[in-house]
This record gives C-alpha cells, sequence and structure tokens, in this order.
C-alpha cells in the first residue's frame, strides 16, 4: 500500500501511489504541537502554523502563496494538535512538482516579518474568540483541561490571548529550531504520483535546515480518587457535554478493544447511547464515543448536546450504559457489528487522499514506525467480548469519571449527586 524511504538529509518519504486518480495529496508532517510549549509561548505551535503561509524568500507574500494555490485549481491547509502539525497541498497530478515547491519554500525559508506577524495575532485572537463562542468544540478544550490539569496536554492548543500577543519573532525561530528537523518530519505523496518522485523531493527538499529536537516534557498522572466536575456558565439552548475518563496511550495493546468499545457504545445510529439518548428518550441530536490517544495517555469521551430540561436525565443514562458494560458481556453479534464498522468506516476514508497521507505521516513523527491499515484491522479482529468488559471494567470506574458541561446551569450540586 505504501512505500518508504530516506532522502539524504534524513527526511522519510511516503508514497501511497493510486494511479487511477488524477490528482495527488503532498503532505509534510512534524512532530510539533502544543505540548512542546511553555506557558510563556503557549499557542506558538498553532501561530506558527498560520505564519508558514505568510510568505517566503521565494514566495514573499501570502498573496502570492495563494495565488499559485488557486491558480492551479488546488486547495492547501493545515492543522495543528497537541502532539503534531501537518501542511498539505490537493492538486492535480500534473501540477504536483509545484505543490512541493511551494510546501518546500514555505516550510524552509520562512520570512517571519514583524509586520505580518503583529497583523496575525489579530487573526488568531478573533479564532480563539470564534472557538470559544461555538461550545460543542470549545467543551473539548475544557474537558481536557478538566482530566490533565495545568500541563501542556491540558492546555488550549490556539493558547490565550494575552500569551499570543506577546509573541514576538524570535520565539518563532527559537521555536522552529527546536522541532523542525528533517528528521523529524514526514513528506507524504497519497494518488497519482510520477516515478520520479524521490528526485522531486531531494530536489525541493535537501535544503531544510537541520535543527534540534527535543522530547516533550512527559504527561504526569494524577492520582484521581473521586470524580472531577467542570461547569461553564453560557447562555445556550441545549447543554453540551463531555463525561469522560483518562484512557490508554498509543502504545497500550488494550487501545484496540476500547476502540471496539467505542464503537458498540457511540459510533454510528445503532450504537448503545444512540439507541437509549435519542432514539428512545429522544433526549440529544448528537451522541458519540469514542477513544483518543495520546503518546503517554489518552482519553475515552462521551459527548451529548442535551436538552436543558432533559440534563439529568440524559447523564444518568449515559452513566448507566457505561457501567452496564463493565458487567455484561457484549453479544457476538454487537461484537461483529462493531468490527464491521471500524473496518468499513475506515475503507471509506481509505478513499480520499488527504485521509491517507494525513494518517501516515502523522504516525510516522509520532511512532518512527508505520501500522497498514491491515495490520490495524488484525488486531481490531482479535478483540474478544471478554475483553471489551475487561477494558470497560478498567475506564469505568466511576470514581475515574470527569464531567464538563457548558450551559445555562450555575448550580453543580445536582451534577454532582448524579456522579
Amino acid at each position: 500500500m505504501y512505500q518508504m524511504q530516506t532522502l539524504k538529509n534524513g527526511l522519510t518519504l511516503i508514497t501511497i501511489p493510486i494511479p487511477s486518480l488524477d490528482s495527488v495529496t503532498t503532505l509534510l508532517s512534524v512532530g510539533a504541537g502544543s505540548r512542546y510549549e511553555t506557558p510563556k509561548i503557549n499557542g506558538i505551535s498553532h501561530f506558527l502554523e498560520h505564519m508558514f503561509f505568510k510568505g517566503s524568500r521565494k514566495f514573499p507574500s501570502a498573496e502570492a502563496i495563494a495565488n499559485l494555490v488557486d491558480g492551479i485549481g488546488a486547495v492547501n491547509n493545515a492543522a495543528t494538535s497537541k502532539e503534531y502539525t501537518f501542511y498539505w497541498i490537493k492538486s492535480a497530478a500534473k501540477h504536483l512538482e509545484l505543490s512541493v515547491e511551494i510546501i518546500a519554500s514555505m516550510l524552509s525559508e520562512p520570512l517571519f516579518q514583524e509586520e505580518e506577524i503583529e497583523r496575525e495575532k489579530g487573526v488568531i485572537v478573533e479564532e480563539i474568540r470564534m472557538y470559544k463562542d461555538n461550545p460543542q468544540a470549545y467543551v473539548f478544550d475544557l474537558y481536557e483541561r478538566l482530566q490533565f490539569g495545568d500541563q501542556p496536554l491540558g492546555w488550549e492548543i490556539a493558547g490565550s490571548e494575552r500569551v499570543i500577543n506577546s509573541i514576538a519573532r524570535q520565539n518563532f525561530l527559537d521555536y522552529t529550531k527546536s522541532l523542525y528537523a528533517p528528521k523529524n518530519m514526514a513528506l507524504v505523496f497519497a494518488g497519482k504520483i510520477p516515478k520520479n518522485i524521490k528526485q522531486i523531493s531531494e530536489r525541493y527538499f535537501t535544503d531544510l535546515p537541520e535543527h534540534l529536537s527535543q522530547k516533550p516534557l512527559p504527561f504526569k498522572k494524577i492520582k484521581q480518587t473521586k470524580p472531577k466536575l467542570g461547569l461553564m456558565y453560557k447562555k445556550t439552548d441545549q447543554a453540551n457535554l463531555i463525561l469522560g475518563v483518562e484512557g490508554f496511550d498509543r502504545y497500550d495493546q488494550k487501545r484496540y478493544a476500547s476502540k471496539v468499545l467505542g464503537a458498540i457504545l457511540g459510533e454510528g445510529m445503532s450504537s448503545r447511547l444512540f439507541l437509549q439518548v435519542r432514539e428512545r428518550r429522544g433526549l440529544a441530536y448528537r451522541i458519540n464515543a469514542s477513544p483518543d490517544f495520546y503518546l503517554d495517555t489518552g482519553t475515552f469521551v462521551v459527548y451529548a448536546g442535551l436538552k436543558l430540561e432533559k440534563v439529568e436525565e440524559g447523564l444518568e443514562v449515559i452513566i448507566a450504559e457505561l457501567l452496564r458494560v463493565t458487567r455484561e458481556l457484549v453479544t457476538e453479534e454487537e461484537l461483529k457489528k462493531a468490527k464491521e464498522l471500524i473496518r468499513g468506516r475506515l475503507a471509506i476514508r481509505g478513499e480520499s487522499t488527504n485521509f491517507l497521507a494525513e494518517y501516515f505521516g502523522v504516525d510516522f513523527v509520532l511512532d518512527h514506525k508505520l501500522e497498514t491499515f491491515e495490520e490495524h484491522l488484525r488486531k481490531i479482529d482479535q478483540v474478544s467480548a471478554a475483553e471489551v468488559k475487561k477494558v470497560a471494567a478498567e475506564l469505568f470506574a466511576p470514581n475515574r469519571f470527569n464531567l464538563q458541561i457548558i450551559g445555562p446551569f450555575r448550580d453543580a450540586n445536582k451534577f454532582a449527586k448524579i456522579l
């Protein structure tokens, strides 16, 4: 499915050829994210992502870059997480070399002009405000702060307005030197790829500066002896709620059983939580459950947007379903359906060149090795009903619950009693 090579400067090249397509995604992933930051520069990973689009030596402005991308009918963007960042362009295959040239110039010779930094601060601040105005999204940030506490994994990726306004040009230079090294990156192509792709990559990416590479501070586990509750008052028409627990890291073999558990509980319209909360009681429009995995810890969360007048009932139903799966074996029919759901969703996503490039690019910068879809699904298929029950019992101990709510509520006692 993929081929992996190493360029002269240590940059890893990953190709996923799909000759039947006429398009290709070019993606550069970096092992850099907000958990590598300190309080004084919290938000710089995301801010830096913006600045790479603001001009390079070869393409000296955001307008110049945008005109080139639009001029070939391509689309481009980037994303920053807590542990990685990636930059991509999707274009017609005949324009692949220009896509490579644009990304290489952006990342290897950025200008970081003072006036652009000051101007972009306003953009970042508005993005932060926009995100906080969206409780469906912001509740996840608040939840991770509740679970992980005052350490990098608990901080918001975008940072605070105060810190963003204090970041200076030298901060970008120092941060880039600490993480944007070829050996901490992967260059990925997915789609219709020419035979000389290695030569093209060498031509444009050999000049990447050889920076130092640092590791994130290890996550400090917080011993939890009782449930934690976070309540943010906001006038909303529904309660946005996350009930979750600390989960498994991305190297724990139990993560496969937790994925199956997530599918059974909250993925799809026949999942237990969807049926109990939405279909049978009409308490929510959206509800789902899923695990997420970091390098040294993880989460398992249930999200629901609940009726204001029924939020307590909804919470009680969610908790009851989580506890039920700790006591009873899931049926073989449910287990098979969950595995097929995971397999089918992966097949659908795998038809997207962007998904493929992101999947393998992120995998490499985090693990420095790759797990194919076949390997992943083989481990999913090996999960038994007994393993699902065992993992659920480990995760859903009542003293481990964390509850974060955004809504027009001031009294936390009624939620604390339910927990």
